[in-house]
């Protein structure tokens, strides 16, 4: 039996499916959503998956959706972060209630996913406090296995969905300093298969792997691939960020209210790719191909 956390978000659902298409026993732990009409909490349950709505920094309610379990999947994360959630509490104090139940229920298999870019040096919170977690599983002692993909795309992208004001802003595109930096889209059913292969899989053990897709695009080629697609014409403009602050102080002159957070542009200023690609060197799993999958994607907000 297992106990998944976060499961309710995109990658969640295809962790959800293929547990169920390996017929794996697991039970979920999510705080649901203040919308119970957008929740998909009903939906899940109706297929006779057991689903307990508690916060997973609720040690005590934890330990009780715990019973039983053999192992703990975390995929708690808030992507792009969302302004006033703490992700010291969302990423570092979820992963030490982990461990604490962990002990407590004698669980000895950890599964956590991470994120690319993580890092003690980043300046930037969400990365800084997914490496603090990472951290504290590479400690525990128990049976571990981290995943660390670059930005999760599926019949969404919502990295794509926090660039949208950028994209869409009419007179011309801003773009954070130079629009260098990097990323490596990776589809969340490539994801959710290592992550339900690796369970069974001793040599998973005490390893993190990095997981990304084939093509590496530049924050400015991302943009521009989807300003194009949406048929949106028009000029370039790059604003300085000696820091994220700055930059954003910058562009909430003429974008919409509350459109953009510090920890985003933070975070677009980092790279999120790698040369160690462990979706096909060790899972053989061939890349699904984002470009391919760019128009769909973006029919949702045209």
């Amino acid at each position: 039996m297992m106990l998944l956390l976060g499961g309710t978000g995109l990658l969640g659902g295809y962790v959800v499916r293929r547990l169920r298409e390996e017929r794996m026993p697991f039970r979920m732990l999510t705080r649901g959503s203040r919308d119970w009409k957008a929740s998909s909490v009903h939906g899940i349950r109706q297929k006779g998956i057991e689903v307990i709505i508690a916060d997973a920094l609720d040690e005590e309610k934890m330990e009780e959706a715990a019973e039983e379990c053999t192992g703990i999947i975390n995929l708690v994360g808030n992507m792009p972060p969302a302004p006033g959630i703490n992700l010291n509490d969302l990423h570092v104090g979820v992963v030490q209630n982990i461990l604490s139940v962990a002990k407590k229920r004698k669980i000895q298999r950890i599964i956590q996913v991470s994120c690319l870019g993580a890092s003690d040096m980043s300046d930037c919170d969400y990365l800084s406090s997914k490496h603090d977690a990472e951290e504290l599983i590479r400690k525990s002692g128990f049976y571990w296995t981290i995943f660390r993909p670059s930005y999760i795309f599926a019949d969404r992208f919502p990295l794509l969905d926090a660039l949208m004001p950028l994209i869409k802003f009419r007179l011309f595109m801003p773009v954070i300093g130079d629009g260098h930096n990097s990323v490596q889209p990776v589809h969340a059913m490539d994801v959710a298969e290592c992550i339900v292969t690796s369970i069974y899989d001793k040599d998973t053990v005490g390893q993190a792997f990095d997981l990304a897709g084939e093509d590496v695009y530049s924050i400015f080629e991302l943009m521009s691939m989807a300003r194009k697609e949406l048929g949106i014409g028009g000029a370039t403009m790059n604003v300085p960020s000696p820091t994220a602050a700055k930059a954003a102080t910058a562009l909430t002159k003429f974008l919409p209210k509350n459109s953009l957070s510090i920890e985003l542009l933070e975070m677009l200023m980092s790279n999120s790719t790698t040369e160690e690609n462990a979706l096909d060197s060790y899972f053989n799993i061939e890349p699904a191909k984002f470009k391919t999958r760019l128009p769909k994607i973006l029919d949702a907000v045209r």
